[in-house]
C-alpha cells in the first residue's frame, strides 16, 4: 500500500507546498477555532498563524504542547480539554443573543 499511487501522492504533496498566487482566504461569519500541535511537521505553526490572521478576528488559535500533527491522539487530555473550552465559549455565544 505504502508505494500505490505514486503520481497522486506526488501530485498532493506538490499542491500542499507550491503556493497558488490566485488563492484568497475565505471569510467566515462564524467563529474559526484552530487547535494544533507545536511539534506538527504537516502543518507549522508558522502556517497555522499565518491562517488564523489572514481569518481575521473570528479565528482563535491553540498550540499544545509536546504534540504534533495528531493531537487528539497524542494529548487527549489537554486535547479534550481545549475542545471543551471552544464549546462552552460557543454555547455562551449563542444564548446571549
Amino acid at each position: 500500500v505504502l508505494f500505490d499511487c505514486r503520481k497522486e501522492r506526488a501530485e498532493l504533496l506538490e499542491a500542499l507546498v507550491i503556493p497558488d498566487k490566485d488563492f484568497a482566504f475565505p471569510q467566515y461569519s462564524q467563529k474559526v477555532h484552530l487547535v494544533m500541535g507545536e511539534n506538527d511537521r504537516i502543518f507549522p505553526a508558522e502556517v497555522a498563524k499565518s491562517v488564523k490572521e489572514n481569518l481575521g478576528n473570528s479565528a482563535t488559535l491553540v498550540c499544545i504542547e509536546k504534540a504534533g500533527h495528531m493531537v487528539a491522539l497524542e494529548r487527549p487530555f489537554v486535547y479534550n480539554k481545549c475542545l471543551k473550552k471552544i464549546l462552552a465559549s460557543i454555547y455562551k455565544a449563542g444564548h446571549t443573543k
